[in-house]
């Protein structure tokens, strides 16, 4: 009696348990979706701890408890059972359909890992024998949006993960960070010679990128014709400048004067030969240099300076005035004559109203200033003017004073009485400054720091657009940078301060970015190139339910034919149920 039950048992659990089985199949990667199947939705809830607990012994004589979903057990009654015969059920199906049910009810919902919310930018890859790497991007809307549960726990920095093809994440809805070509042209322009007419030979590289993975490289040759403007500057026109032209002289200073004519001539840079200096300046060898303009004062000039010292009178003098002039002759920029001349003549009314009344000793005066000391130089002594009196030579004389110097009045003056200003005391014809200078600043201190110019680094980013939020672009500074130091100018419209914008539909955006001066950028920053925003049209977008649904085929990886192997496992535990009920009802049969 109680290996019928028993038998009873095995067959229910394991006929119910291969038929759950058989309609739960897992999903694996290699298990190909048709791409124009329908999404299906899959919810995942957690089992309650409840229902994950063991049935209880099928031997046991206690009845099961409410609360816990049991399955139920067929037990056969202890009187003679008929013959089997063709006709008559194996089985009561009444009875075997509600236990079915109750046994795929006592089943605990398939335990998945921990899940997580959030959804990341996934470029996903398939074969491909086409392709120099093997591999191609999945047709259809790249990158996909997919939730981090179906990446696994191997995402490695580059956003690579546990995939049999090469998918890797990527920061945003850009189709471009995906796959990408560049494609760098070269050209070296052969001008024409008397044999042989100019070309041009191209070099175009292209290079394709998966990601920041480079994947493919091929380069070609290729020749074209010069375009109007090469061949013009294969042989530019002769450019004519403005020359200075001189020939010898044997009275001049300078043993050259100007030719005679207009001066300077207008004349073809290729024919002056290798010895005409760029600069202007006079060239000994062969003195003609050029000039900026048809000008005749830029090949020779004089310049004029006077000067005119008074005398006051005094008693034994009327006083005058000596004028002392200087004519410097120059050819271009050098000096090459100079002249100094002399004249003494009596003061006008003006000087004499100037000078003191006649009428004992004339007032001799000196005084002397001082520039501060400064991060470069100490403090300089600087002399004053004089009137009546000449000055000496500064001296640095031993002891503590750093510099002195001494006035002398002349015949017939004299100093007046020492004042604030004479630190030194001498006769009434003379008197000395001395003193200690300030040392110059010492480089370290607050008055010697540099003013050093601001450098910024501008931070200029995009946001594509996508299913589930608008596209943007936002304008700022790198971390550590002042903000305050920049300006941005968006699509021709200047003065646009940091933020991030929105942009609502489908247009291209330029930012150009202005430092506020006299600032400046730091050395590897470049206005990035425009960006192309594109609204996703209502096809594009699905429902986030249904891309969660599909998730699976990026979750696991396995090998080819497991879905097969899987369905084994219902199928022979549905043989072997039925292998039990046989061996049951036998044995029914020989107790009779």
């Amino acid at each position: 009696m109680f290996i019928k039950k028993l038998l009873a048992t095995v067959a229910s659990i394991t006929l119910m348990t291969g038929a759950l089985l058989g309609v739960s199949p897992p999903a694996f990667a290699d298990d190909a979706v048709p791409a124009h199947d329908p999404p299906v939705t899959e919810t995942i809830t957690d089992t309650p701890a409840a229902a994950q607990e063991s049935p209880a012994p099928a031997s046991s004589p206690e009845p099961a408890v409410a609360a816990q979903p049991q399955p139920v057990v067929a037990v056969v009654p202890e009187t003679p059972a008929p013959e089997p015969s063709a006709a008559a059920p194996v089985e009561n199906p009444a009875a075997a359909e509600p236990a079915a049910a109750a046994a795929r009810s006592s089943q605990p919902e398939q335990q998945s890992r921990p899940q997580n919310n959030a959804k990341v930018w996934v470029c996903k890859f398939v074969s491909s024998d086409n392709s120099p790497s093997g591999y191609q991007l999945k047709s259809g809307k790249q990158p996909i949006h997919v939730s981090v549960n179906a990446l696994g726990d191997d995402v490695n920095d580059t956003g690579s993960f546990n995939d049999r093809q090469p998918s890797f994440v990527v920061a945003s809805d850009d189709a471009s960070l995906c796959s990408r070509t560049e494609v760098v042209v070269d050209e070296e322009v052969t001008c024409p010679t008397y044999q042989y007419g100019g070309i041009v030979n191209v070099t175009t590289s292209t290079k394709f990128f998966y990601g920041s993975a480079q994947v493919d490289f091929t380069q070609t040759q290729s020749t074209r014709p010069l375009t109007e403007g090469e061949l013009r500057a294969c042989d530019p026109p002769a450019t004519e400048v403005y020359v200075c032209q001189f020939v010898p002289s044997e009275s001049h200073p300078s043993g050259w004067v100007v030719q005679e004519g207009t001066q300077p001539v207008l004349l073809a840079e290729g024919d002056l030969g290798p010895d005409v200096n760029d600069t202007g300046d006079f060239d000994p060898q062969a003195p003609s240099f050029i000039v900026a303009s048809d000008d005749s004062s830029l090949c020779a000039s004089v310049t004029v300076e006077r000067s005119t010292e008074v005398r006051c009178p005094s008693v034994s003098s009327d006083g005058s005035a000596t004028i002392t002039t200087v004519s410097s002759f120059f050819y271009g920029s050098v000096k090459v004559n100079e002249s100094r001349v002399e004249d003494t003549r009596e003061l006008t009314a003006e000087e004499r109203y100037s000078c003191p009344e006649v009428g004992g000793s004339m007032v001799a005066t000196a005084a002397v200033s001082f520039e501060e000391a400064t991060c470069n130089a100490p403090q300089r002594l600087i002399l004053g003017p004089v009137v009546n009196a000449t000055w000496g030579e500064i001296t640095d004389p031993e002891g503590p004073a750093d510099y002195s110097v001494t006035a002398t009045a002349i015949d017939g003056a004299d100093f007046p009485a020492a004042g604030p200003q004479v630190r030194a005391v001498g006769g009434s014809t003379t008197v000395t400054f001395s003193g200690v200078l300030d040392p110059q600043l010492d480089p370290f201190s607050p008055e010697c720091d540099l003013v050093t110019l601001g450098l910024v680094m501008p931070a200029v980013t995009f946001s594509q657009a996508s299913c589930d939020v608008g596209g943007s672009y936002t304008l700022g500074v790198a971390a550590g940078y002042d903000p305050a130091l920049v300006t941005f100018t968006v699509n021709g419209v200047s003065g646009i301060v940091a933020g991030t914008y929105p942009v609502a539909a489908s247009a291209s955006v330029l930012v150009t970015v202005q430092v506020v001066e006299p600032n400046g950028f730091e050395f590897d920053w470049s206005d990035p190139p425009a960006f192309e925003f594109q609204t996703p049209s209502s096809d594009d977008c699905v429902a986030s339910e249904v891309v969660t649904a599909q998730l699976p085929t990026l979750a696991y990886t396995g090998g080819s034919g497991s879905a097969g192997a899987w369905w084994l496992l219902p199928l022979s535990m549905i043989v072997l149920g039925g292998v039990a009920i046989v061996v049951r009802r036998r044995m029914a049969a020989e107790l009779h």
